[in-house]
């Protein structure tokens, strides 16, 4: 099979899996379903990926570049340094409205101790991270942060992001992307009121 046409194949299969694990959940999909909905042959499916787990997991890759490449479109329309933390803040808001959002959580909360998974996930969960450094970078260019201090202070904004995901739950889209933004101006400016603790 040339690479070309296995491209293709396998773009198929995580395309075709993706919209049943949607509809299934990640638990509830066996492989001889995925057989079944995406036309392709268990022995294709195993020719490009290990597992269900593997396959999943390369579904949540492609999902994660896909929004990576959606804010590298979005950020030329920011002009600065503030405004691209609050726009990112704001991709990544709009991105709890992709169904496979909540089945990565089951998938994560169900993985067993697979070492190969558990890395291949960090990878994918870390991936934003170098959208944040590149922000900072420019902060720094800007002078508005030290260039010494770019890779803690990316951490500590992806981790901001990321620790607010949980508010997915408790509010709508809207409160969520208002909480967000509050997040931001906390993390720029601080929580103290004139300097006095």
């Amino acid at each position: 099979m040339s690479s070309e046409k296995a491209q293709r194949k396998r773009d198929l299969i995580l395309d075709k899996a993706k919209e049943l694990f949607i509809q299934r959940g990640y638990a509830a999909t066996s492989m001889d379903e995925l057989v079944k909905y995406t036309g392709a042959s268990k022995g294709s499916i195993y020719y490009h990926f290990e597992s269900k787990e593997d396959l999943f997991v390369k579904l949540l890759a492609k999902q994660n570049q896909e929004w990576m490449e959606g804010w590298n479109d979005k950020k030329a329309h920011y002009i600065n340094f503030e405004e691209k933390l609050y726009g990112i803040a704001d991709h990544m808001v709009d991105d709890f409205q992709n169904p496979l959002t909540k089945i990565a959580e089951e998938f994560y909360i169900n993985q067993p101790e697979n070492k190969t998974i558990v890395a291949e996930m960090l990878a994918i969960l870390q991936g934003p991270r170098t959208l944040y450094r590149e922000i900072m970078l420019e902060g720094a260019r800007e002078g508005r942060i030290s260039e010494g201090d770019i890779d803690e202070i990316s951490i500590i904004f992806g981790s901001l992001l990321d620790g607010l995901s949980i508010s997915y739950y408790e509010r709508s889209q809207e409160k969520s992307r208002i909480l967000y933004r509050k997040g931001v101006t906390y993390f720029l400016k601080g929580v103290l009121t004139n300097g006095r603790p």
